[in-house]
């Protein structure tokens, strides 16, 4: 039997009523610095994500990184099930110990981490900033010890999914179309961070697979957050 460890500290806080834990392994990481204190990071963006999820539905979070969104969503979301993707092993062992910390095994299908998504299968090496777990991107290569890219379609097939969340630092146009089968079987609403350089591509798949933007929400000059939803349950 192998066993793992992993240096870091635990913090115990409550947020709105619910007891949260987050592991923090590097308090000058981004995302991880919010947790040290006690906190979410992206609460707005969360609040967004709270006004569009149907509650009791099936979340997928890609790009979940340490699992912020999937705490949140698991704590106060009321979510039927949550399915995570993650490539990058650092961001995973973090994962799993908030995910084990705060007791949400039950909720939680991990079994998609060790994969990005793409339009195609291949294979990629993350490039991960210093401090910033959250902005690891995914380059290609040919190396056979590199990840696996995969479509989404050959990862979730046919499995019912109610909302979408996509943070995947510059990827997400190639893993959108690797996900049209199952966007155009359910037709979830999607909160979508996207490039500025990938503007005009992500707008043309919005308007060709009837989706519209509902809100958007900046907090990096180099992206910004659109909330999309099928544009047959607009309102």
């Amino acid at each position: 039997m192998s066993t793992s460890h992993i240096d870091g500290s635990i913090v115990f806080t409550n947020i709105s009523g619910r007891d949260v834990r987050f592991f923090i392994k590097n308090p000058y990481d981004v995302i991880q610095s919010h947790h040290s204190r006690g906190e979410f990071y992206e609460p707005e963006e969360l609040g967004i994500i709270k006004d569009f999820f149907p509650r009791g539905g099936v979340f997928v979070d890609i790009g979940t990184n340490v699992g912020n969104h999937t705490l949140y969503v698991c704590k106060f979301l009321n979510p039927r099930q949550v399915i995570t993707f993650e490539p990058n092993p650092d961001a995973i062992s973090l994962l799993r110990t908030n995910i084990s910390l705060n007791d949400l095994t039950h909720l939680v299908d991990l079994s998609c981490l060790g994969v990005g998504l793409s339009d195609a299968q291949g294979k990629a090496f993350p490039s991960i900033p210093q401090n910033n777990l959250g902005a690891t991107r995914m380059i290609d290569s040919d190396d056979v010890s590199a990840l696996p890219l995969v479509r989404g379609d050959d990862m979730l097939q046919h499995r019912r999914i109610d909302f979408i969340k996509m943070d995947v630092e510059g990827m997400e146009v190639r893993a959108l179309h690797g996900l049209e089968e199952t966007i155009a079987r359910w037709r979830p609403a999607m909160f979508i961070e996207v490039d500025e350089r990938n503007a005009g591509d992500f707008d043309s798949w919005v308007q060709r697979n009837g989706y519209i933007s509902a809100q958007r929400f900046r907090r990096y000059t180099e992206n910004e957050n659109h909330m999309i939803v099928p544009i047959e349950r607009a309102v």
